[in-house]
């Protein structure tokens, strides 16, 4: 089941992001859990369903994969409305990786961003599975930064 995640899910996400973390900086990781886990859940209780929105894929009441969307509202232009999106905090838990969740996630997000006027995405990754989802969805790689435009 997708779901916005809560406050009451704060506590199960920041634990989520420590792992997160922890996969994608491998070896180079500080080891500074406590920490991590505190300015995360302190992040999340001010800015959670704010200016962050939380997607999750939850499973026999487990949260198994996140997807953010980080809502960052600019200096409105003549060519837009100044309202973008910065896909954040993508992870899913080893053993359900490769099923799709992702993918769906990811769609939520985007009709998310739709209904919101938001209008445009990107996102940071330099892994190599998550890039292919990415381009799926119209996303252009450019470095490690991609973007979509929302029409």
């Amino acid at each position: 089941m997708i779901k916005i995640a809560s406050h009451e899910d704060i506590e199960e996400l920041s634990t989520l992001r420590l792992m997160q973390q922890k996969d994608d900086w491998g070896d180079l990781y500080p080891n500074k859990d406590e920490e991590l886990y505190e300015v995360t859940k302190k992040y999340l209780e001010k800015h959670l369903n704010n200016d962050i929105h939380l997607f999750v894929e939850v499973i026999n009441n487990k949260i198994v994969a996140t997807c953010g969307l980080q809502v960052i509202e600019y200096m409105p232009q003549c060519i837009g409305n100044g309202i973008k999106g910065y896909i954040c905090d993508v992870f899913t838990l080893n053993e359900y990786r490769k099923k799709g969740i992702q993918t769906n996630l990811i769609k939520n997000v985007l009709e998310y961003a739709k209904e919101n006027y938001i209008t445009d995405l990107s996102l940071s990754s330099d892994n190599s599975d998550a890039i292919r989802i990415y381009q799926k969805f119209g996303f252009k790689q450019d470095e490690l930064i991609m973007k979509l435009e929302i029409k």
